[in-house]
């Protein structure tokens, strides 16, 4: 084999993957101490010339996402970290590469568990995305959304054949990577974006179960409810409406979809909006949009305004402007029905 080779030790974990978001690399020295907070690993140039490559990088949270490209043949063999639980989707950038000895194809998914031996060849001109969530995120998620072991799911599979989930996903990492993002733009927390990863590579590998009994779906929703409503203004995951329901992610989505027509996500975003309206009626001009929005957890004021347009078909400026009106301030007639306007019989 021509080339170099160096190791890096697990010791220097975390320390190379937080200057940057991108650099270039033009030796595996280079490349393996930017790599060495995922994996202890030996790696080995396996072509004649000098080595040129990329690494980017950006943390959501605690979460690891990244993408590589090589111009040369490269060996890796080692061990993973055993804190991040490591997911790939094998596009047609990095096919025909190999990992334990069977080749990758194009639409393949890799899942690869904590610790786990790493043997991996990887072919020039291959450019790769992966994401690492750190394991005690990826435990919880499995076992509130999933309710099983995460290592019943390691056991299952690491090499999934799905070319939709393995394009959806790339298409997701590579909108985190993009220049100019900012963290967490789409996602409320890291929880949010470990949950939604999890969950695209887990679809179609759940078994099917008969929907929760309506007492049961009346149970869930009402206990995700009380968790909503007491924090419109931080707004729960899945995986804490999981854990306040005791219930798994598919039995959470049912029982919303066949109570309340919604998926908690669209039911969390439309009471913060109703939320954010009234806050914006009754503080009429004491109380900017803005200050309003970011009260309610809403931090991309832009987003904010065309989710209340779509919703209520004005912008919330339109709705403060009223507020201040005489009109707005006038009080709301008493209920038909409270008892002094049921009309009542006069004795014949």
């Amino acid at each position: 084999m021509m080339g170099s080779c160096w190791r890096v030790s697990a010791s220097s974990i975390g320390q190379h993957l937080f200057p940057q978001n991108r650099f270039r690399y033009s030796s595996v020295e280079e490349l393996q101490g930017a790599l060495s907070s995922i994996w202890d690993v030996d790696i080995t140039q396996s072509d004649r010339g000098q080595l040129e490559g990329t690494l980017n990088f950006r943390r959501l949270g605690e979460c690891l996402v990244y993408g590589s490209q090589s111009d040369r043949s490269l060996l890796c063999f080692g061990q993973r970290s055993g804190q991040h639980w490591t997911i790939t989707p094998v596009t047609a950038a990095c096919s025909s590469g190999y990992y334990r000895g069977q080749q990758l194809n194009e639409g393949d998914l890799l899942l690869l568990n904590p610790a786990g031996e790493v043997f991996q060849r990887i072919m020039p001109g291959h450019s790769q995305n992966a994401v690492s969530i750190p394991l005690p995120l990826a435990e919880r998620i499995i076992r509130a959304e999933y309710q099983r072991s995460p290592e019943e799911l390691w056991r299952r599979w690491c090499i999934k054949p799905n070319p939709q989930m393995s394009i959806e996903l790339d298409g997701i990492l590579q909108r985190v990577l993009a220049d100019g993002l900012p963290e967490l733009t789409h996602w409320q927390s890291e929880v949010e974006f470990a949950a939604q990863v999890i969950a695209l590579v887990q679809a179609g590998t759940e078994p099917v179960y008969p929907g929760p009994r309506p007492a049961l779906r009346r149970r869930i929703v009402a206990r995700a409810q009380d968790l909503i409503h007491s924090r419109l203004d931080s707004p729960p995951t899945i995986t804490e409406l999981c854990e306040a329901s005791h219930a798994s992610r598919r039995a959470l989505f049912y029982a919303f979809r066949e109570l309340l027509g919604r998926s908690p996500s669209a039911h969390i975003k439309v009471l913060r909006l109703h939320a954010a309206r009234r806050r914006i009626i009754k503080l009429g001009r004491h109380r900017s949009v803005q200050q309003v929005a970011f009260e309610l957890g809403f931090n991309h004021p832009g987003q904010f305004a065309i989710d209340y347009s779509k919703l209520f078909d004005e912008p919330p400026s339109e709705t403060g402007k009223r507020a201040g009106s005489s009109v707005a301030k006038r009080p709301l007639p008493a209920s038909l029905l409270s008892p002094d306007n049921v009309s009542k019989e006069k004795p014949g």
